[in-house]
């Protein structure tokens, strides 16, 4: 039984017997009244239950105003309606759950093809061996690649979903469809980059020196990929304060990532063809910064 009905039910035995006490010491008798005699005699005028009737109601009075006085009941006649919903949960499962397949496909790749995950992260740190020797070993690597070239399409689209969906909550398109949209529109952007680039490389003769640049863009890609894993964990379950620098820290690191492709694609095609280092940011700025601008405000006026 709950603690207070106990309390209550306390004072009204307690009030009772010091009712009877006082009677008892007033008659020095104990009288008991049969409710049958009190029933037939009810026309008849009886003091007992004229006392007995002003003693209740000097009980009621006290318990009214104890009831009143007490904070932890509530003793007016006010009444209040709660109407109970059953409550709806809407959190990350969904999102715990696709990282959670996102490191283990991280995880089984690099179980089944360790030595091109070694030589990846070789090639771009420029570390041991011949630098020709590891990038023939990874361009003869066809299905590793094509896996890799995927994760990155996957892990760069769950960045833009979670960067757009924090930045623009009250977008039209949000959710599943928003994320099948990023990661099909990064898959859709890379394909056809790399088809216009083998295409100009068979226009102007320069399979070698594109098939150089398209190797330099994928390998960027790849490492970036693969280190967008854990910040894409602290952006999706870090709070709102949080989330502003995190996607800070994914700005820089990505930007740093650009910066380093186009140093070592310079690099590359200035040991092969002459070309001018303006004539370069040029290149650059018309066919990676201006189009990736355009996309973004295209993305933001009508679809987001």
């Amino acid at each position: 039984m709950n603690p207070l009905k106990l309390f209550v039910l306390f004072l009204i035995l307690s009030g009772i017997s010091l009712r009877s006490q006082g009677q008892r010491g007033a008659d020095n008798t104990i009288s008991f009244i049969d409710s049958s005699r009190i029933v037939a005699n009810s026309s008849q005028p009886d003091s007992l239950n004229i006392d007995s009737l002003a003693g209740s109601q000097s009980y009621l009075s006290v318990m009214n105003k104890w009831l009143a006085k007490n904070k932890f009941i509530d003793a007016s006649p006010a009444t209040e309606f709660v109407v109970i919903k059953a409550k709806t949960f809407s959190g990350k499962e969904f999102l715990f759950y696709l990282l959670c397949v996102i490191v283990l496909i991280l995880g089984v790749f690099k179980t089944f093809y360790k030595g091109y995950f070694n030589n990846l992260f070789r090639v771009f740190l420029n570390t041991s061996l011949r630098q020709n020797q590891l990038t023939d070993q990874l361009q003869q690597a066809r299905l590793p690649s094509f896996i890799l070239n995927i994760f990155f399409a996957v892990t760069a689209g769950i960045y833009l979903w979670l960067a757009f969906s924090f930045f623009y909550p009250d977008s039209t398109i949000k959710g599943k469809p928003l994320l099948l949209l990023c990661i099909g529109g990064i898959g859709a952007l890379y394909l056809v980059k790399f088809l216009s680039l083998k295409f100009l490389g068979w226009l102007y003769t320069l399979q070698e020196e594109i098939n150089n640049y398209i190797f330099i863009i994928f390998l960027i890609n790849k490492i970036a990929g693969i280190i967008l894993v854990p910040l894409i964990f602290v952006l999706a379950f870090s709070k709102p304060l949080v989330m502003q620098y995190v996607n800070i820290i994914c700005v820089l690191v990505l930007g740093l990532f650009f910066i380093t492709r186009y140093i070592k694609t310079y690099g590359s095609l200035d040991r092969r063809v002459s070309m001018n280092a303006f004539h370069f940011v040029i290149y650059v700025l018309a066919t990676e910064i201006i189009p990736l601008m355009l996309v973004y405000k295209v993305t933001v006026d009508y679809l987001i």
